[in-house]
């Protein structure tokens, strides 16, 4: 019976550990339906140089060509082909903005053996835990050839790692930009 417990609270730990490390990116998307994208075939950019929001973190330079190299590499790996001259099907227009969140735990799991005769104990606390985190959210807009109405929207979240190094960034961003573009063209239910 002992051993049954033990198993038992170890496979919940296990649980909450994994389930606790679940924090990847999540993506949506929106758009006008019924929207037909099959004509759509060039683009390109909206503005050429992206406009400052006040936000350190945010206004780089070097983030944003992360970002435009990323949209750049996911549309023409779909079949897009940027053009600089003449009238695109469509423009792309992207926000990036950092915001803080907090997150809290109200149960907490430990495990724990016992010395005196090889007891194990499993026990459960109800005070929580709350911490801060910052969480990125990127959003990247498909404008029509008039550059007024929009024609699809992607966004995706995920948390801020504080201090990466150039390539862990690099590799963040176009993991991000990937999944959400990879919702466009919506594909039909």
């Amino acid at each position: 019976m002992r051993t049954h417990n033990l198993l038992s609270g170890l496979l919940l730990f296990a649980l909450v550990g994994l389930l606790w490390g679940c924090s990847g990116i999540q993506v949506s998307q929106d758009y006008t339906v019924p929207s037909d994208f099959s004509a759509l075939k060039t683009y390109d950019w909206l503005t050429k140089i992206q406009p400052e929001t006040g936000d350190i973190r945010v206004d780089s330079s070097l983030l944003d060509s992360r970002i435009r190299s990323a949209i750049d590499a996911s549309l023409s790996q779909e079949g897009y082909q940027r053009i600089t001259q003449g009238k695109a099907d469509f423009y792309v227009a992207y926000t990036y903005e950092i915001h803080s969140k907090v997150e809290s735990s109200n149960v907490t799991v430990g495990f724990g053996m016992g010395s005196l005769g090889g007891y194990g104990a499993l026990g459960m606390n109800t005070g929580g835990n709350a911490r801060e985190y910052d969480e990125g959210m990127l959003v990247i807009d498909l404008y029509d050839p008039s550059k007024e109405n929009l024609l699809w929207r992607g966004i995706g979240t995920s948390r801020v790692d504080q201090h990466p190094k150039p390539e862990k960034a690099a590799a963040r961003i176009k993991e991000k930009v990937e999944k959400i573009l990879s919702q466009f063209p919506p594909q039909p239910d």
